[in-house]
């Protein structure tokens, strides 16, 4: 019986031959990463440990994304004590104010993530790492301060679900609303707690690297271990140039077994959103055209790339953003911002009335730049809408892709892009 492709890491990173769903396996990290709000507390534990020094420098990363800059006196202290923590460590790649980024961004697009590995990090998005044909797994601070010490840790070997995705990306069509469409065919119904989702099929072998981090990410709110696609060109010209470390491709044998395989032709997708408050009630953009909001926000770790602001200049190009909404961008990373100040997609966006904001998580977790208060309508391009999620519960989130929100911000109403392009 053959593996699939999360089955062959956690095999060939634990030093064994075959594995199986539900066995235990102690595996090789590759890397461990760690961000401000919780950091300290990785490091205590890690002291609490008896140890001083970390197993590899270079593959600890620490990051600073939730509390910068810091909007208090309480987060500009705790940046402090983050800071002085990861100097004492001497730990090699800090990505501090100025050099920062949300830390899923960073760790894909520095190349501390490679194909073929693990990689875990404290925070729950860490599937994101799966777009490279990595396994990336979210893991608490004890777990964590234990792979900081030693370069391993313990899992439980996941089943495999496949999602096998056919046809032709349709103009103004994004991966999110695929993503959105799975949340919607599956549900919250436990059916994919602790699963692997990989994606496979025609539609995903043509998905640049940003769709593909946008699919993996949102892995975890449908309850998943983790989301993968196995490492291809697209991969390999990403990876070029900054990979840290070698890595070879690594794909799911032809007879692996899988729980489940769900064929999906993305032919008649639609751009699709999610209703306030539950990320599986979702509906195509024609089920809600008209609905009116006043806040507009595009960032996070699942969709503040450059293809996601180039995709909004291109639909904001010569555009005002309607008088009502209040539109806020955020770069993911200080290498998109740039990258996008350099394409001019930043120049269009501002032009047509939005706020840049210096790349963080932002409003994502309603405690940073931009959270929504009472009576605010948002239409959000982030991963979450749940009540107070970005803020007030008393706040309603309806959740969709860059170029929805960026067709409606012009109309200040709900817009399929399709439509207004």
């Amino acid at each position: 019986m053959g593996m699939t492709i999360t089955e062959k890491i956690m095999a060939r990173n634990s030093g064994r031959e075959h594995v199986v769903p539900g066995e235990l396996v102690w595996t090789d990290i590759n890397t461990v990463m760690t961000m401000d709000y919780l950091g300290k507390t990785c490091f205590d534990k890690f002291r609490q440990l008896g140890k001083t020094e970390v197993f590899d420098k270079d593959r600890v990363i620490c990051v600073s994304d939730h509390l910068v800059p810091p909007p208090n006196q309480k987060f500009a202290t705790m940046l402090n004590e983050w800071r002085e923590v990861v100097k004492n460590h001497d730990i090699t790649h800090f990505y501090d104010l100025g050099r920062q980024g949300i830390a899923h961004q960073i760790m894909v697009e520095q190349g501390h993530v490679l194909p073929g590995t693990i990689s875990i990090g404290t925070d729950s998005h860490a599937n994101t790492y799966g777009a490279v044909g990595a396994v990336g797994y979210a893991i608490g601070v004890t777990d964590a301060a234990v792979a900081m010490a030693t370069g391993k840790a313990w899992f439980r070997v996941p089943s495999s679900v496949k999602f096998h995705i056919t046809g032709q990306w349709q103009p103004w069509v994004m991966a999110k609303d695929l993503s959105l469409h799975i949340m919607g065919m599956m549900h919250w119904n436990g059916h994919l707690i602790y699963k692997t989702l990989e994606f496979t099929g025609p539609a995903i072998q043509s998905l640049d690297m940003a769709g593909r981090m946008t699919l993996c990410n949102m892995t975890v709110d449908l309850g998943a271990k983790n989301g993968i696609v196995a490492p291809d060109k697209i991969t390999q010209r990403y990876l070029d140039g900054v990979a840290k470390g070698d890595w070879d491709m690594i794909a799911s044998d032809e007879d692996a077994e899988y729980e489940a395989v769900y064929e999906i032709n993305i032919n008649d997708l639609a751009p699709t959103v999610a209703l306030p408050d539950k990320l599986d009630d979702t509906v195509p953009v024609e089920k809600v055209i008209g609905t009116k909001f006043n806040k507009a926000f595009v960032g996070t770790c699942t969709n503040g790339r450059l293809e996601d602001l180039a995709i909004m200049a291109e639909i904001l190009e010569d555009q005002q953003i309607h008088r009502d909404v209040n539109m806020i961008v955020v770069p993911a990373s200080q290498t998109v911002y740039l990258d996008a100040l350099k394409a001019g997609y930043l120049e269009t966006l501002v032009k047509a009335g939005a706020a840049i904001d210096t790349p963080s998580c932002a409003a994502c977790a309603g405690i940073h730049t931009g959270v929504a208060g009472d009576g605010d309508i948002v239409l959000s391009a982030g991963n979450r809408n749940m009540k107070g999620r970005m803020g007030s519960k008393n706040a309603q989130i309806y959740l969709t892709s860059p170029a929805v929100v960026a067709a409606s911000a012009i109309r200040g109403e709900i817009t399929d892009p399709r439509v207004a392009s």
